[in-house]
C-alpha cells in the first residue's frame, strides 16, 4: 500500500525555536508520574519540523490519562491493540489516535516503557499574531500542525522532525485544574482533576464551567 504524503501545517506557526532560546527536555522529565508531567507541559512548545522549518505552538492544556486503572484510558484494564500500542513504550513517545472519523488527537507518552500512561494535547497557541482558536481542543491542535496517524509511535527526542521544547526563561503560567472533557463513561474516574490548563490563556478548550481552580 502506498503511503499518503503528510499533511503540511499552517504557515502561520512557522517559528525559530533557536532565536527564542529553546531547548529540548531529557527523557527523565517524561518518567516521572503522569499528572506531574501534564501539569508541566503546559508552558513547553509542541514543534514539528517539515521542510526545514519549525512549527508549533506553546501547549496550554492538557489532559493525564492513567493507565490500567483508569477507566478514562484506551490502556485501561491493560488493553492492547496495535492502534494502543504505542502508549507501552517509554516516555517522550508520541501516541496519535483517530477520533469520529475526522479528528487527531496527539499524546505524549510517559513513564517507562510497559507503563501505558499518557497526556493528551488538548490545546497550544502558536507564534505572535496566530488566531487564539486555531490550535483549541485536540482535534483543531492536530489539524493546525498536520499530526496524523502516521506519526503515532514517533521518539521526541531522536534529533527528529517532531519534538518538545523549552525557552530558557520560561514564563510560570497559573495553572488551573479541573476534571478532564468528554469521558461521562468512565465511571469515578470521570470527576478525577486531571485535566490541567494555562489561566491566561484564550486558546483554552472547554466550556467556561470547567474552567476550574488553581
Amino acid at each position: 500500500m502506498r503511503r499518503m504524503p503528510d499533511s503540511a501545517p499552517d504557515p502561520r506557526l512557522r517559528f525559530d525555536p533557536g532565536t527564542l532560546g529553546m531547548h529540548e527536555l531529557p527523557r527523565s522529565f517524561y518518567l516521572r508520574g503522569t499528572s506531574t508531567i501534564a501539569r508541566r507541559l503546559i508552558g513547553k512548545w509542541f514543534a514539528r519540523r517539515h521542510q526545514g522549518n519549525w512549527y508549533g505552538g506553546r501547549i496550554t492544556e492538557t489532559e493525564a490519562y492513567l493507565g490500567h486503572d483508569d477507566a478514562a484510558a484506551h490502556s485501561w484494564r491493560g488493553r492492547r491493540t496495535p492502534r494502543v500500542e504505542p502508549m507501552y513504550q517509554e516516555g517522550g513517545h508520541l501516541y496519535v489516535f483517530f477520533v469520529y472519523g475526522m479528528h487527531h488527537c496527539a499524546n505524549i507518552v510517559t513513564r517507562p516503557s510497559g507503563i501505558a500512561e499518557a497526556v493528551l494535547l488538548r490545546a497550544a497557541e502558536g507564534p505572535a499574531g496566530t488566531p487564539s482558536r486555531l490550535m483549541s481542543g485536540p482535534g483543531r491542535l492536530c489539524a493546525a500542525m498536520g499530526i496524523t496517524l502516521t506519526m503515532t509511535g514517533t521518539d521526541l527526542l531522536v534529533q527528529g522532525d517532531l519534538r518538545v521544547f523549552a525557552r530558557r526563561r520560561e514564563r510560570r503560567p497559573g495553572i488551573g485544574v479541573s476534571p478532564r472533557i468528554g469521558v461521562e463513561y468512565a465511571g469515578a474516574a470521570k470527576d478525577w482533576p486531571l485535566r490541567f490548563f494555562d489561566l491566561d490563556s484564550a486558546t483554552v478548550s472547554g466550556p467556561a464551567r470547567l474552567r476550574g481552580a488553581r
